[in-house]
């Protein structure tokens, strides 16, 4: 199969690309694909024919853009897909400057699904649950922080990366915080990059409902749970599991973005508590996410899914169905959560913590399980798993 267009999907260091990259090679899909750096793991798939590397955002953006052009005049791509918000921010600032479409939501939408506090603050407006939060700002913060007096709570930026001059600059990642005094450290310290957000702390396990949408409309829906996370006390998925959508969580995630009206792949992140069972919304990603892998080895092709939708082809009924119940492991971030639990609970923690014992026998035992997946690992695709291992080597985030 040829495509109508071909794509330039660049961050080729990440898990999304990896994802597009399996799904259009094994169709015959023509795209090009850009990275950082010549070790990015999906340089390796064997279905990547034509590559290059380009400045990272967060070095320079107009060197970024300067080498997107420079290889679009080279390698003629009809459009170019972004898939981590580095890239996505720079190209959004930037559409006039790039010498070919953008396959990005609007710069509205990106303002909307990038910056937490209004995707919260939606949510509410609709009925969603949402934890407690306080927003921070410099002019308030005086006033906020003598408020907030249960412990542990969360503190994060209102979005995760911001335009900051030339470049894309990273703003923190999330924090858990333990009494006041370390609440105002963090503050002080953060504020200067971006406007915050205290969030209640909520005991419990990820959710993620993902899936490709158009017009708001959900053409294709996903669901999976975090098994194990990279660091314990949460974060991105090391294990996760699929699940089926609940009819409460189908119903919010698609109420939230018929409410945006939003076209593209997309994961919206539920935290369910422990005790009481409620879900509530934290955020959404408005690109493909990490776990993506795990829909797509088990036949679920969202990839495949968008490039149609972009395409202006028709999708079939049917193209979300999937078995419960089977796992997506990567060893890598499955190794630095288990190290991180051999650590045991850090001093103040109050959220449910995992067993050493039980997480060392199960990190054993899922080599074994044949309901594990190794999504990185494949026989008939190696090369990225090398390819990361390399990677992480060489100081990349595994």
């Amino acid at each position: 199969m040829s495509s109508k267009k071909k794509w330039m999907i660049l961050d080729a260091y990440s898990y999304q690309t990896l994802a597009c990259v399996r799904s259009f090679g094994k169709r015959g899909i023509d795209f090009v694909l850009g990275g950082e750096t010549k070790h990015d793991m999906s340089f390796y798939s064997k279905y990547c024919k034509q590559s290059f590397v380009y400045t990272r955002p967060t070095v320079s953006i107009s060197r970024f853009v300067n080498d997107l052009n420079t290889n679009i005049r080279k390698l003629k791509p009809d459009l170019i897909f972004p898939t981590t918000e580095q890239t996505i921010l720079a190209c959004d600032e930037n559409r006039d400057a790039i010498n070919t479409s953008l396959l990005i939501p609007s710069t509205k939408t990106i303002q909307t699904v990038c910056n937490k506090q209004n995707v919260l603050d939606l949510a509410k407006s609709i009925g969603i649950a949402i934890p407690k939060c306080y927003y921070i700002n410099k002019a308030n913060v005086d006033d906020i922080l003598p408020k907030i007096e249960s412990f542990p709570v969360i503190i994060k930026a209102e979005s995760s990366v911001v335009i900051r001059e030339d470049c894309v600059a990273n703003t923190g990642r999330t924090s858990y915080i333990y009494n006041s005094e370390q609440l105002l450290s963090e503050c002080c310290k953060r504020l200067e990059t971006s406007p915050l957000i205290v969030q209640e702390f909520i005991n419990g396990y990820g959710i993620g409902i993902s899936g490709i949408f158009k017009d708001g409309r959900a053409l294709a829906l996903f669901g999976h749970k975090r098994v194990r996370e990279r660091d314990p006390k949460g974060g991105p998925s090391a294990v996760m599991e699929s699940i089926d959508i609940s009819n409460e969580l189908g119903s919010a995630t698609c109420n939230l973005m018929e409410s945006i009206k939003y076209t593209g792949p997309a994961m919206i992140e539920y935290k369910e508590d422990n005790e009481t069972g409620l879900a509530y919304l934290m955020e959404i990603n408005g690109r493909f996410w990490g776990s993506v892998l795990l829909p797509l080895t088990i036949g679920v092709d969202l990839p495949f899914i968008w490039w149609r939708i972009a395409n202006g082809l028709d999708v079939d009924e049917g193209n979300a169905s999937y078995v419960s119940g089977t796992k997506g492991r990567y060893v890598l971030g499955d190794t630095k959560s288990l190290l991180l639990t051999l650590k045991g609970k850090p001093k103040g923690w109050s959220g449910s913590f995992p067993n050493r014992l039980s997480t060392l026998k199960d990190y054993l035992c899922l080599f074994f399980d044949r309901n594990t997946i190794n999504l990185l690992f494949r026989k008939n695709d190696m090369g990225p798993f090398w390819g990361r291992i390399i990677y992480v080597i060489l100081g990349g985030d595994q």
